[in-house]
């Protein structure tokens, strides 16, 4: 293993109160690997991030990666279906994953005089494909089943399935990380064989270890376990291909529902860009708290609405700001719409007030202080932004690019943006 203990200086001393520590190396084989020790609890979290999400599948492969994420826990090379749960769990651990359009993401918590059988669970299932056609149509019936609650019987629930073919008209951001229920039954045991070789490679994953370990050791057994597994192929670096909106966007969703909703989604730049941190600070401006601009104007001034809010999704090459609001009993879709619209114009026009900027950056300073306390977190944010840009000290300056955003930021950002050919409205109605 090629290994760089630089960033271990900061533990003389070299670095600001909260900074988290750590040093990093890369196998042979081309696996990524970051380690941080905090001996607080004696416990470590082990996060395993795969670089591929729904937006590097193609049409007829729709939701392979989400299926995956449940086939990695119907057994490995040397363990049968369902023993790595049953295993993991006797040993004191907690493990699960999630899939987004980017990335799928493992993670295991285990005492720390288990690492070393935590280490061998997940070395396991990279090690070689080990799925069969049974555990296939299970896991099959499972995501379709998934999708039915989720989406299909849920108020409202087809919002995320609406959105990403019309915001995103020709790439692999335009169908949900659910994927398509076609694409899934017909999938074979050939085609998941040929996908998880193409992306359950070292060379495309970053492992995160953060909790009571030692550097030394853990490289050691990192080494041990992983180092063995073949490279793989290269996956060649990935091309994003967008169009811009030509227009605004307007569709009606008949749905079954007692109130009418709206739901606007704005494309915005990716996450990590300089305006993705304005969006996200303008979001909690508009609707985090009572206090907020929406919540005061639509819920208690104006009684439009019931529930609002808005939030953005930063992806890796692309983002998107969304906002929703059910309407009270009797109101009038366009009535919140141009609301919503008279609020944003405000933000572009006036800007935000200095002490709403500043309450909104003490929320975020607190969130994130939050967030660096625990050992799954600090792993899972560590391998992030290792994988996407390759800098895992990005962990310790986000706060600062939150902090460096001033009220021009956000009303040049809102004014580029937040325009009405850049969106997308989904009018629910009762069917």
């Amino acid at each position: 293993m090629k290994k760089d203990y630089s960033s271990l200086r900061a533990a003389s001393g070299l670095s600001k109160p909260g900074s988290i520590l750590f040093a990093e190396g890369t196998l042979e084989n081309g696996l990524r690997v970051i380690l941080s020790q905090d001996t607080t609890i004696p416990s470590a979290a082990v996060n395993l991030c795969y670089h591929v999400g729904s937006k590097d599948e193609s049409p007829g492969m729709r939701g392979y990666a989400h299926l995956f994420e449940h086939l990695m826990f119907e057994g490995s090379v040397n363990l049968e279906p369902g023993e790595y749960d049953s295993l993991s769990i006797e040993a004191g651990c907690e493990n699960n994953a999630y899939t987004t359009e980017d990335k799928t993401n493992y993670y295991l918590l285990a005492p720390s005089n288990q690492l070393e059988f935590g280490l061998w669970l997940e070395s396991d299932r990279m090690l070689g494909f080990a799925v069969t056609e049974e555990s296939l149509e299970v896991q099959k019936g499972v995501v379709i089943e998934e999708k039915k609650q989720v989406f299909d019987n849920r108020p409202y629930g087809s919002v995320n399935l609406e959105f990403p073919p019309r915001l995103f008209k020709n790439n692999g951001y335009s169908w949900d990380t659910i994927g398509d229920t076609g694409d899934i039954e017909k999938a074979k045991l050939s085609d998941v064989k040929g996908f998880y070789e193409k992306y359950y490679i070292p060379g495309n994953a970053v492992l995160a270890i953060a909790g009571d370990i030692d550097i030394e050791n853990t490289f050691k057994l990192v080494e041990k376990y992983f180092g063995p597994i073949k490279s793989g192929n290269v996956i060649p670096p990935r091309s994003f291909n967008d169009s811009p909106l030509p227009a605004e966007e307007i569709v009606t969703v008949k749905d079954d529902i007692q109130l009418p909703g709206v739901f606007i989604g704005y494309k915005i730049p990716e996450e990590n860009s300089k305006e993705y941190y304005s969006f996200d600070i303008l979001t909690d401006i508009l609707s985090s708290g009572d206090s907020s601009r929406m919540y005061r104007s639509l819920v208690y001034d104006k009684q439009l609405v019931s529930d609002t809010g808005c939030w953005v999704e930063g992806r890796e090459f692309s983002g998107v700001f969304y906002f929703y609001a059910i309407l009270m009993p009797g109101v009038k879709l366009p009535d919140v719409q141009d609301e919503f619209d008279r609020i944003l114009s405000d933000i572009i026009i006036n800007g935000p007030a200095e002490r709403e900027l500043e309450k909104v950056k003490n929320r975020i300073e607190t969130r994130n202080t939050y967030r660096m306390q625990t050992n799954l977190s600090k792993a899972d944010m560590l391998a992030h932004y290792k994988t996407f840009y390759n800098d895992a000290g990005l962990v310790n300056s986000t706060v600062e690019r939150y902090m460096e955003v001033k009220r021009e930021d956000i009303m040049n950002a809102a004014k580029s943006y937040l325009n009405k050919n850049n969106r997308v409205i989904l009018n629910y109605v009762p069917r």
